[in-house]
């Protein structure tokens, strides 16, 4: 039985006396595509920071790919994984050499940085912003850029904090269209926290809700499509 990528017990993160996330078990499996939702406050973020290794959990154990994932060297982990906060630090240049410049981090888009760079700018539609500089881009036309930097990096894992954020509903279409593709198709495991789980029901295998840092229920697209 093939082991979980990412594995959790008992794991509590707290800050200044605040339980933000209690977790007593979750696994989260290869493939698939999870939406993490729930009100403004209920541990999205928190969760999301601890599965992208930005936060470090109090108690408890976190295990991805069957490794403490607190034992595995920044490196190694951060070319699996490609993470979009819901703020960006603006760099300076422009939106190719921050394209060149993302994709560089990871040792597997070497070979072929040029044609992930084309192919992602032909689906996201971006080749006319190249010669932009990223601090004249909108703060739409910014997150649309940094999204396609992120799903180009093909990496093991994407993590997108607030998926929604600055997309218009045709935007937020296209880009769960190409995420289904790369669960579906190319095996990258997907994690997004959204505030509106309904509108990438075409996108998403496993939806969690959250509250008060618990994770209040689980449910699978099948079972989700049959109760509509």
């Amino acid at each position: 039985m093939q082991l979980p990528l990412y594995e959790l017990k008992e794991v509590v993160y707290q800050s200044d006396n605040f339980r933000a996330l209690d977790i007593k078990k979750f696994e989260i499996h290869r493939g698939t595509v999870y939406s993490i939702s729930g009100k403004p406050g209920s541990g999205k973020t928190t969760f999301f920071n601890i599965l992208s290794n930005q936060l470090k959990i109090n108690s408890g154990e976190i295990n991805y790919d069957g490794k403490n994932l607190y034992a595995i060297p920044k490196k190694e982990l951060s070319n699996q994984l490609a993470i979009v906060p819901q703020e960006n630090k603006i760099p300076w240049g422009t939106v190719e050499k921050y394209l060149n410049k993302t994709l560089d981090r990871y040792e597997h888009t070497q070979k072929d940085k040029d044609k992930r760079i084309d192919k992602i700018a032909k689906q996201m539609d971006i080749t006319h912003l190249f010669e932009r500089p990223m601090k004249k881009l909108t703060p739409g036309q910014l997150r649309w850029v940094v999204l396609a930097a992120a799903i180009a990096a093909d990496t093991k894992v994407l993590l997108i904090d607030e998926i929604e954020k600055h997309l218009s509903p045709d935007a937020l279409m296209n880009v769960v269209r190409i995420l289904y593709k790369k669960s579906n198709y190319d095996g990258n495991t997907v994690i997004v926290t959204t505030l509106n789980a309904e509108a990438l029901k075409k996108m998403v295998t496993i939806f969690i809700t959250m509250n008060s840092g618990r994770i209040s229920s689980v449910r699978s697209a099948t079972k989700r499509r049959r109760t509509n």
